[in-house]
């Protein structure tokens, strides 16, 4: 059976690397696209589902706005199980402070340049929202084309879940500070895993 993943923002099929899965399964991984000129989460997620083989049996795996879109997928889709990891499930588990920029299109406000960057602050920042002790972010933040990343995360803290899963398993980390594992309902939650404890705690997710 087929397991397609799909990454945290930005990040590229290196954020997966460490896992250790089942050889009885074959791991195929989605690549972000660039959007369309405000092309809506819904239409996206068709999109982005094009590449899954639909005749068979298969499962869905999705990190952090990966989850998000995998979510969106079962709209139309009908996958054996879906994986989410470092995600969340509906507007009530986002943090206080996307709920307000929602509502204050505070992330609008953000440079293109900045969050596009690796330089300076900037990488600091997403140092920091990850993991201090993480890799080198440049070996799997890949797309940083300034319209996905601010439509990207638009998407986020304005997305409100419409579909109900039924087949799923929720992977959470206890010190994810982007998605604090407080708000976050029906998952297992992972020891000492931060946002990108699919790296750091690969082996225990793994098992």
């Amino acid at each position: 059976m087929k397991i397609y993943q799909i990454s945290g923002l930005g990040a590229n099929q290196n954020a997966f690397k460490y896992l250790k899965i089942n050889p009885e399964f074959e791991t195929i991984y989605i690549p972000w696209l660039q959007p369309e000129e405000l092309e809506t989460l819904e239409h996206y997620a068709e999109r982005m589902a094009e590449k899954i083989d639909t005749s068979e049996e298969f499962i869905l795996m999705g990190l952090s706005f990966g989850g998000i879109i995998v979510q969106e997928m079962n709209r139309f889709l009908n996958p054996k199980l879906n994986i989410l990891i470092s995600t969340v499930k509906d507007r009530g588990e986002l943090p206080g402070f996307m709920k307000f920029s929602a509502t204050t299109n505070a992330h609008k406000l953000i440079p293109s340049r900045f969050i596009a960057s690796d330089k300076g602050i900037s990488y600091g920042l997403f140092r920091k929202l990850y993991d201090s002790k993480m890799p080198d972010i440049n070996e799997f933040f890949e797309f940083r084309d300034p319209y996905y990343l601010k439509w990207s995360i638009n998407q986020i803290v304005n997305w409100k879940n419409h579909v109900e899963l039924g087949n799923y398993v929720h992977f959470h980390g206890n010190k994810d500070i982007v998605f604090p594992s407080s708000k976050i309902q029906n998952a297992v939650k992972v020891e000492g895993g931060t946002h990108i404890m699919v790296m750091q705690k690969a082996r225990k997710l793994s098992e």
